[in-house]
């Protein structure tokens, strides 16, 4: 199922649909800056860039850092091993096929959701890291994502209308400051 709607609030859309906080895995979470508000217990925070984890924004400890592929992941944690498995701002970075197979090992590896957050359609960015930590082939945009193609792998999606716009730095230094404001998707698939 599709919906729209006009919310820009990313965490308050995303909490009114967790259905467990015990554990998440978080594939991609750059230098973790909103691990610190999701209400789960336990976090794993995966990159495959040491720096962003070095570097990241919290160092709580029910989050915990790895350093690793996240095209590994299925090697990596066994089945039903997190409540969830989320691609918050990362699915993009890989190409479809690649993101295809994780999402795949992600509904193994979660024991109740999937949860993915990307821009609607392509949205180009290409040699730049807006972290500053030399990452910039890890933060280019490999795939685009339209609502109907994750309805079709089960997925309930949220069309947030006009989620990226001229407060956003990569949007500002791919579109440029007239560009009307791109959607974002929130697809989450309970398994």
């Amino acid at each position: 199922m599709i919906h729209e709607t006009n919310d820009r609030n990313f965490l308050a859309l995303l909490h009114q649909r967790i259905i467990d906080t015990e554990s998440l895995l978080d594939v991609g979470c750059g230098p973790c800056l909103i691990l610190d508000d999701l209400p789960y217990k336990h976090i794993i925070a995966l990159d495959v860039h040491r720096p962003y984890l070095i570097n990241r924004i919290t160092n709580s400890g029910h989050i915990l850092p790895l350093n690793a592929d996240a095209r590994l992941i299925g090697k990596l944690f066994v089945p039903k091993s997190f409540s969830a498995v989320s691609f918050m701002d990362s699915i993009e970075h890989f190409t479809k096929q690649d993101a295809l197979d994780m999402l795949r090992e992600a509904e193994l590896i979660a024991s109740k959701q999937v949860i993915v957050f990307t821009p609607r359609g392509f949205f180009p960015q290409d040699n730049v890291d807006h972290f500053g930590l030399n990452g910039e082939v890890f933060q280019t945009h490999r795939s685009s994502w339209e609502p109907e193609e994750l309805e079709r792998l089960g997925y309930e999606v949220t069309v947030m209308k006009g989620q990226h716009d001229q407060r956003n730095p990569a949007f500002v230094n791919t579109f440029g400051i007239n560009h009307p404001p791109v959607d974002a998707l929130l697809a989450i698939k309970n398994v």
